[in-house]
Order: structure tokens, then sequence, then C-alpha cells
């Protein structure tokens, strides 16, 4: 191995220190409500007392921590982060326009350049709308598939977002919401017939089933075109949501990959690389329908997320970007099964390549069990991961991936020494 490469693998101690990082956390606690700005963020999300809470910088797949801990990142920024920490084609844009200002008091020509831009490449689309997060776009859509079919309810499959009608059974949501919104899972393929009919016996109720793919599992092209078949049938707008597997997935998107066009699509977390940008896009005849709206956000327009947005997607498409997540989600796929499966471990890797899901069981509270000391010592071993769904970035290497499946040998070795995981070997 080059120098340059193992330049870029973490040096992990033996312990684990996060003095700086438990300090810190006191401090959130007494000023930060809720802790911290994404849920999935919590520390309570990982593995508490043995894994990092903050961190201080990035660079490339690599991330240091306030205590000066370095690991290799698959978190990526809750997906976001697909080119990576600090990526020179987004800090170039971010320095090349900074001159320009933030936000103007009129639109900007980068509102149509990058419009023009994801156009371009995503399947069917016309016409774009930029607004912030994920969350936004998602409602922003439902809002128009009501106004266009001029029904009420929705199907949504997956997570949305926070917004009410997504989070209908949480604190602070009026009760009366539920009655809008049918939540149907996808886990599982016998997950799949109730879908399909619901949208054939409530369609004429329906304005839109909003789709985000499950991860531990990859769907069939048959089941989504039966679903989208379904949805034209009875007049329901068919929308993807691709806040997570926009250009992951293919250049494309999600219509790409399972060969199927959308009413409409929603895009953020990798529509930028990391900057705050989202969007919904599809048919003129469906997105001109936007002017009877009260859709507005002044900070749609802001303009180094656009800059950003403009020169990450003409990365994407002139680069090998999409076969490269593709190839190294594969290649710790196989490492870490074939790993598992030798020494017994109930432990696979499943779902889309360039999105690694880590599954111990099907079982909730079973999974968690294993996955809080497996996140804990993956870290110890200078690995970041969630306890379930991971993120490849462009940036990964081939030995990094193979660090971590020899991390990944090593944690397990060690939960089966401890007693935490019966080995199973045939």
């Amino acid at each position: 191995m080059d120098s340059n490469a193992l330049a870029q693998l973490p040096k992990p101690g033996s312990d684990l220190v996060f003095t700086r990082s438990e300090t810190l956390a006191a401090e959130a606690r007494q000023y930060v409500a809720g802790f911290t700005q994404s849920m999935m963020k919590k520390p309570e999300h990982f593995a508490p007392g043995r894994f990092p809470i903050y961190l201080a910088s990035g660079s490339g797949a690599l991330v240091t921590d306030v205590d000066g801990n370095q690991f290799i990142d698959y978190i990526c920024g809750l997906g976001a982060n697909t080119l990576g920490h600090n990526h020179p084609v987004v800090i170039d844009a971010l320095n090349q326009h900074l001159g320009n200002g933030l936000l103007h008091s009129l639109p900007a020509p980068v509102e149509v350049q990058a419009a023009k831009c994801l156009v371009g490449l995503i399947p069917g689309a016309e016409m774009v709308r930029f607004f912030k997060t994920g969350a936004d776009a998602n409602s922003a859509a439902i809002r128009l598939a009501r106004s266009i079919t001029e029904r009420e309810k929705i199907v949504t499959v997956g997570y949305n977002g926070w917004h009410d009608q997504y989070m209908f059974d949480t604190p602070g949501v009026p009760a009366g919401l539920k009655d809008y919104t049918y939540r149907m899972p996808l886990f599982s393929p016998d997950d799949e017939q109730p879908l399909l009919d619901l949208v054939e016996q409530k369609g004429s109720e329906l304005a839109a089933v909003l789709l985000s793919v499950p991860y531990n599992r990859v769907l069939s092209r048959r089941f989504i075109q039966q679903l989208r078949l379904a949805c034209r049938q009875q007049g329901v707008l068919f929308v993807i949501d691709e806040v997570v597997t926009g250009f992951r997935l293919a250049l494309g998107g999600a219509q790409e990959f399972f060969k199927v066009d959308a009413d409409l699509v929603t895009l953020s977390k990798g529509i930028a690389a990391g900057m705050p940008l989202s969007a919904v896009a599809g048919r003129r005849e469906l997105m001109q329908e936007m002017e009877r709206l009260q859709v507005s956000t002044t900070f749609g327009g802001e303009l180094l997320s656009l800059e950003v947005c403009r020169a990450v997607l003409q990365t994407y498409a002139e680069s090998d970007y999409i076969d490269r997540l593709a190839k190294l989600g594969q290649r710790l796929k196989e490492g870490v099964n074939t790993a598992a499966e030798r020494l017994g471990a109930p432990l696979r890797v499943v779902g889309y390549d360039p999105i690694p899901m880590f599954l111990f069981s099907r079982d909730p509270a079973e999974h968690a069990a294993y996955a809080i000391e497996f996140v804990a010592q993956m870290a110890r071993r200078g690995v970041l991961l969630r306890r379930d769904v991971n993120f490849i970035s462009g940036v990964h290497t081939e030995p990094q991936i193979d660090f971590t499946v020899n991390a990944v040998v090593e944690s397990l070795q060690t939960m089966i020494a401890d007693g935490v995981i019966v080995a199973q070997v045939a």
C-alpha cells in the first residue's frame, strides 16, 4: 500500500477518550432544545459512552472528533455528503461565488441555471422548484398533488420528513390529520400486495403515493412498475421521494434504476453534496400548477447552495461517480457478508450497494442489542457507522473499504469471544 493510501486510513488507539465531547454534550443539554438539530444525530442512536458525540472536521472520507480521534466516515452527514468532506468541487464553487453575495433581493441567474442542470439529469423533468430541506420538498409536492387532483388523502411509504402529515402520531400534531394519510410499510415482499390493493380500493380518494424506498431490501422493478400502473389507472400522482436515493442509485435516480416514470420527484441531500438545498421536479403540465399555490420560501434562492448544486451535478455527470459508489458498496457488502458467514455471526449487509444497511436481525429489539455493541467496537477500530443505514461516498477508497471489512472481522470476533454473539458455524 502506498503512502497516500496509508494517509487516508485512521490511526485508532486501543482506547477512545471522549472528554471534550462529553463536556459539549453537557452544555447542549442545557442550551440546545432537543440536544441537536437532527434527531438521528443524538448519542442514543449510536453507542452512548463509547462513540464520539461531536465532530470537529472532515477531509475526504475521514473525520476527526473534538477529542482528536479519527475515523472513516460512513454516516456521511446522514447521506448528504455524497462527495465526502471538503471536496474541491464544493470548496471551489463556494470560493468562486462567495463575493457575489448570499441572497439577492430579486431572483438570481443561478436559479435558472441550476434548474436547467437538474432538468438535464432527472428523467421526465421539465420544471423545478427549489427549497431547503427534504421535508419542505415533500410537503410542496403533496400540496401540488392535492391541488392537481382535487383530492385530500395521501399514501406515504418510508420516512418522508417531520411535517405533520407524515408524523401524525407524534406529540403536537392534531389527531384529525391521521384521517388524511395512509402510512404503508414495504419492509418485506408481503407488504407489496396490500399497498397495491390500497391504491386500487381507495384510489378515488388519493391525491398521491409518496414513496421512499426501504433500505433493508431491493425492490423489484416489476413491483415498482405495478405500483406506478395502479396509480395511473386511479388518477393518483406517483411521487418518488429521492431525498436519500437521489444521485446514488443512478445518475437519473430511482426512475432510471427501476425503469419507471414518476409524476413528481423530490430531492435533497446529494443535490448539493451537503449544502442545504432541496427540490421538486416534474413535467411542466404538473409543475406549472405551482403558480396557483401559496408555496414560497425566502431561502430557496440562496445563491451558494445553488452554485454548488450546479458544480456537483456536473461532477456526477462527467465522472464515474455512480459506478464507483456501486462498486465500492458491492466490495463492502461481499467482504462483510463473506466474513460474517465464515464466523457464524448473524450480521449481513443488505439493500442497495451505495446505501449499505448493516442488519443483525429483522426483529428491531434483537437487532439493536447487537448493533449498539457493534458500532462501539467499530468506532474503537476507527470506523463510524450508524446502527442501520450507512452510505458510500464518492471519495471512499478500496483500501478504506478493506480496512472496514477487517474492522468488522475483529469486531465480530470480539463480540463472539465476549459472548455477545453465539457463533452459528455450519
